[in-house]
């Protein structure tokens, strides 16, 4: 009598994405898109404040919201001499909790060479900000990171401290463009952008 043996096999067990590592996957692909997108497209002086809307065949988003700011320097430095500075930046996102966020920041003009990044005031966001390496290179800080934990920001919060090196005497200019925030569950919200010299 001949005995047959079934082998049986358990399916493989399908593994799901965290939202999580899906909110950091999606943050890292935008960090780095935007700045492969914008390689040719260096920023330019702009004195003003603007916003910048979705098209109309794209679903609805919250503006991109751009800002720029001047800071005071010492007047009696040679043009050629350098002094290290700091420049803060803070979202508000009113009442919405902040889980999320990307932006750019840059001096507009070639005098400003950023050095350092330090994280935020609040717990969520105290680690540094993840950051492109090759906007880096551009002298422009493409910054993004989230935060899965229930303590999260609302209102007024400074995100990231970004430390710069400027040559010569005067007034520095900076522009910073926020291109995303987001709530807990990911969804986009809207939110305003400023930027401040750090103590200042």
């Amino acid at each position: 009598m001949n005995d047959k043996i079934h082998l049986t096999t358990n399916p493989p067990r399908q593994r799901r994405l965290s939202r999580a590592w899906c909110m950091l996957i999606l943050f890292d692909v935008c960090v780095f898109a935007l700045a492969y997108g914008q390689d040719s497209h260096p920023a330019s002086a702009v004195q003003t404040q603007t916003t910048e809307s979705a098209s109309e065949t794209d679903a609805p988003q919250p503006q991109k919201v751009s800002v720029v700011t001047q800071v005071d320097g010492p007047a009696d430095v040679a043009d050629d001499a350098e002094r290290f500075e700091a420049i803060d930046i803070y979202v508000d996102s009113g009442d919405v909790p902040l889980a999320a966020y990307q932006f750019e920041v840059a001096g507009t003009d070639d005098r400003v060479t950023i050095a350092a990044i330090e994280g935020g005031q609040h717990p969520a966001f105290s680690d540094p900000p993840h950051y492109d390496p090759r906007a880096m290179k551009m002298n422009r800080a493409v910054l993004a990171a989230f935060h899965t934990g229930d303590n999260l920001p609302s209102g007024q919060t400074r995100l990231a401290r970004v430390h710069v090196l400027v040559r010569g005497p005067g007034v520095t200019e900076y522009r910073a463009t926020l291109t995303a925030s987001a709530d807990a569950a990911g969804k986009r919200i809207p939110a305003t952008l400023a930027i401040r010299k750090a103590g200042g």
